[in-house]
């Protein structure tokens, strides 16, 4: 893996206001429930990105008069690539690369925040997989991308609208190899675009299981186990542990 510099990650962010949300995922939920949807979504990958050790992150942002800045979605404000005129999210993206690219990326790596199962290893696998001859796309369900990595030197598959919308996973692939680029594909996943899905990722969430939990039974306790507690309550009576309560196979003193 290159040093981290040499690698980039873009996000487009949206503030959690409703004139801010597509209009796909409005019709969807409705514009209140929309934000919330949206906001998990967002700050589900942010995570994602901001724990990748091996790439600097670049988020897109237009702030708004409530929304000035990033501290609704990390306290510590990682602050953003302004957007400071009204565009369209594919010149969103090109400018973000651009910048990338500018200030000394080699890779850039572009996160669609709607796919929410995006693994750190699909990461590592596309990083590793882009080169000047080599695009990396990963698809969705729908034919849709939720990754799209390149060098600066095929930044040509972007030229002209269309890339990002639809089905843009299709629309990248054919223009990568009309340019005689080879692609390489991440693992398949899915969008979060309407009830269906959002239901399938809520319960995805709710199936892993616990950082933390007890045992369902106790194991019986070994004879290691037994001198452990003998030698662990002569300590307790010489004072140089503070006393614990009394276990069931001996009463107190």
């Amino acid at each position: 893996m290159a040093q981290k510099r040499d690698n980039c990650i873009i996000l487009l962010m949206d503030a959690p206001e409703p004139e801010k949300i597509s209009q796909e995922l409005k019709t969807a939920f409705g514009p209140e429930r929309a934000v919330h949807v949206n906001s998990d979504l967002l700050s589900n990958i942010y995570k994602t990105a901001k724990s990748f050790p091996e790439a600097i992150l670049i988020l897109s942002y237009e702030k708004t008069a409530r929304h000035p800045d990033l501290t609704w979605l990390d306290a510590e404000d990682p602050g953003f690539l302004e957007v400071k005129h009204r565009c369209s999210g594919e010149e969103r993206i090109q400018e973000a690369l651009q910048l990338a690219f500018f200030t000394g990326a080699k890779k850039a790596v572009l996160l669609s925040h709607l796919s929410p199962e995006i693994k750190k290893d699909w990461l590592y696998q596309a990083f590793d997989s882009i080169n000047d001859k080599t695009v990396v796309v990963g698809p969705n369900q729908d034919a849709s991308f939720y990754l799209l990595g390149l060098t600066q030197q095929n930044l040509k598959v972007l030229e002209g609208p269309g890339f990002s919308h639809g089905k843009s996973a299709e629309t990248v692939t054919e223009r990568a190899k009309k340019n005689k680029l080879a692609v390489v594909n991440t693992p398949e996943t899915f969008s979060v675009t309407g009830e269906e899905a959002l239901r399938k990722w809520m319960e995805n969430r709710e199936a892993l299981p616990p950082l933390f939990h007890a045992p369902e039974t106790r194991p019986p306790a070994q004879p290691q186990a037994q001198e452990h507690r003998k030698h662990h309550k002569r300590h307790v009576r010489n004072g140089t542990e503070p006393g614990l309560p009394p276990t069931p196979e001996k009463p107190p003193l």
